[in-house]
């Protein structure tokens, strides 16, 4: 799976559309563009709806790229932190299992 960076500048070369056009379009600077396909600087939760609209990509994966890609640069790709994304699976699936109970009546 790529990362967001990796994500925009893929598709960005795959339309063969320069920086500095993608830049404008999501209302950033060029340089900034550059260090998010870099992956040296995350997008702001407006910025990531642009590059969204931008690219016509659903919201959702390119915002679940980015949390990937914040947890992996604050925790490295130790196996430590692959544990406790298995961890994290396991507390979201009881979470949306107890928030679909109905309480009986």
């Amino acid at each position: 799976m790529s990362s967001f960076g990796e994500t925009i500048r893929n598709l960005r070369l795959q339309q063969n559309v320069p920086l500095r056009v993608v830049a404008a379009a999501v209302e950033i600077d060029s340089t900034l563009l550059s260090r998010l396909e870099l992956g040296e600087r995350f997008p702001t939760d407006e910025q990531l709806k642009r590059f969204a609209d931008y690219f016509h990509l659903p919201l959702k994966e390119l915002s679940a790229q980015v949390i990937a890609d914040r947890i992996i640069a604050t925790f490295g790709a130790e196996e430590e932190t692959a544990r406790a994304a298995d961890m994290v699976m396991e507390r979201l699936t009881e979470y949306r299992l107890k928030k679909n109970e109905k309480p009986k009546s």
